[in-house]
């Protein structure tokens, strides 16, 4: 598992321009998968109308209190897949009771997390039953061709290891979703006879042979990977069979989903260090963990259900996909709420003439149902237009009266940020006349007599301080890019709200700092600041969470 950087270096540039094509404009017809035969367009009565698609694309819109400006955004991509494949983990690790379900109010009013359900505890094939029984029917409803793949097969009496849904003729839907249902209900889950890889590498092979006709149609795959990743966790060859084959789709037509069912550290670091690697492939976890991921990086955003479920379903950009990767800027966020709000009919004011583009944000999300946060455990808008003003508005009613900053802007959503000399001494002012032991202890330590520890959400958010090309006295490296800046607003809330964020914060951060994890040719100054941090994390986590 330590050798992904070096595998999926050279399908960068391929991968990169995929990614550029998919962004552009894609009209005209939504065609049958060309991995079957007889290729159909809607207008073949086979299939159900266009017009008959968009119809129900706007029913689940509405249905998941989605805003209906999101149409558009969500029918170019609809129409750029041509089909999506689901390969579906049904080892017996599935069977492990550590997964959560989700408890849905009819109209959304409320979305609670269930670990038990009936006489036992919610397994991981329990909480991707869930995933699967929504998007079975709509993939049925909204003629989404879609093909699953059981990893391994379930034997006699329990179903095909493969089959469809909207891949045929209309009038067959309704026993494809019946059948569909039954497989999965009878599927066994014993040890593992197939490896992912073994199946990816099946998969590939039949998209490889339509590669061209999809490109040249502007038209992609949809590979969603529902597994908990066990495999990759073990001593083998496992985890290096599989980058090998996610690296060799990566260079074909396909949109990678990994929807993991898993809360394994080591599985979720290496899904999260192949997905910083590779721009076709979207990690997504379960909708609670989800959510705090994106309100790490973007607190001004509800991540509500229907969101969740959209980029499950591939039916969300790649700009919306980075919602859990990184800070959004304030340019970010326009452009954002033009996509999901306006879909791009009704100009938004820029953020330039801030006092405009709030007041017709605020008229916006007024004519928008709330949607249940999943952080708050409580109704809220969409958006949070006090986080915003908190965030961005000073700096932008202020930006042609300041010549001079007092505070450094990181320009990715963490709102003010002071600078290393700001929180020194007169006397230590000038930073290149730091020495690292100083660096450290002002980021680690409060002023002035630098003994208490700084907050645990104080240490995460300033950690990129530490590091060059604001940290002078340590040499630059790769590495430093890797850590994920986290927002300071992310950090405003008490209690449970507080102490969940933090965790899942401070086990982010360890995974960046295990000296495991860490690269093999850092300089004596590196190895002293990784362990430096590493030590005052763990001393604070014990301190703050226990």
């Amino acid at each position: 598992m330590d050798d992904i950087e070096s595998k999926v270096q050279n399908s960068s540039l391929d991968d990169g321009n995929r990614k550029a094509q998919r962004r552009k404009t894609h009209t005209g017809s939504f065609i049958q998968p060309s991995t079957h035969p007889g290729e159909k367009s809607h207008s073949n009565k086979s299939v159900p109308s266009l017009s008959s698609c968009r119809k129900y694309i706007r029913h689940y819109i509405d249905s998941l209190q989605l805003p209906p400006g999101l149409f558009a955004a969500v029918m170019e991509c609809y129409e750029a897949i041509d089909s999506r494949k689901w390969l579906i983990e049904n080892s017996a690790s599935m069977n492990i009771q550590d997964a959560h379900a989700m408890m849905v109010g009819f109209k959304l009013e409320y979305i609670a997390s269930v670990e038990f359900l009936g006489s036992g505890y919610v397994t991981r094939w329990q909480e991707f039953s869930q995933t699967f029984d929504f998007h079975v029917k709509m993939s049925a409803r909204c003629w989404i061709p879609t093909e699953f793949w059981l990893v391994n097969d379930s034997g006699e009496g329990a179903g095909s290891q493969r089959f469809s849904v909207a891949c045929g003729n209309k009038k067959d839907l309704s026993e494809e979703r019946e059948m569909a249902y039954k497989i999965i209900k009878r599927a066994t889950l014993e040890e593992k006879r197939n490896t992912l890889a073994s199946q990816l590498r099946r998969i590939e092979k039949r998209i490889a042979k339509e590669a061209l006709e999809l490109t040249a149609n502007n038209k992609h795959v949809v590979l969603m990977l529902c597994t908990d990743g066990d495999e990759l966790g073990r001593k083998g060859s496992a985890a290096q069979d599989f980058v090998d084959s996610v690296v060799a789709l990566s260079k074909l037509p396909v949109k990678i989903i990994v929807r993991l069912y898993t809360d394994d550290d080591r599985i979720i670091d290496f899904f999260n260090r192949l997905d910083s690697k590779l721009t076709d492939i979207e990690v997504l976890d379960d909708y609670f963990g989800e959510a705090m991921e994106v309100y790490l990086h973007n607190p001004w955003l509800t991540y509500g259900l229907g969101l969740h479920r959209l980029r499950e379903a591939g039916l969300t950009s790649d700009f919306v996909g980075e919602l859990d990767e990184r800070c959004f800027s304030i340019e970010d966020i326009h452009r954002f709420c033009e996509e999901f709000f306006t879909g791009g009919e009704v100009d938004l004011p820029h953020p330039n003439n801030w006092d405009a583009f709030i007041s017709s944000l605020a008229t916006i999300l007024s004519n928008e149902k709330q949607q249940w946060n999943p952080i708050k455990r409580r109704q809220t808008a969409w958006i949070d237009i006090k986080k915003l003003e908190k965030m961005f508005g000073r700096r932008r009613r202020m930006r042609h009266s300041m010549s001079n900053s007092s505070f450094q802007y990181s320009g990715a959503g963490v709102g003010r940020r002071e600078s290393l000399s700001s929180i020194t001494s007169s006397a230590d002012s000038n930073n290149d006349a730091m020495t690292l032991e100083q660096v450290i202890q002002r980021w680690s330590h409060q002023p002035p007599k630098y003994k208490k520890l700084n907050s645990m959400q104080d240490l995460l958010v300033n950690m990129p301080m530490l590091f060059p090309p604001t940290n002078h006295a340590v040499e630059a490296h790769e590495y430093f890019q890797k850590w994920k800046c986290l927002s300071r607003e992310a950090f405003t809330g008490e209690g449970e709200e507080l102490n969940s964020l933090l965790k899942r914060a401070a086990r982010r951060s360890k995974l960046f700092l295990h000296p495991d994890k860490l690269p093999k040719d850092l300089t004596k100054s590196q190895t002293i600041l990784f362990q430096a941090i590493w030590d005052v994390v763990q001393e604070q986590e014990m301190k703050t969470l226990g």
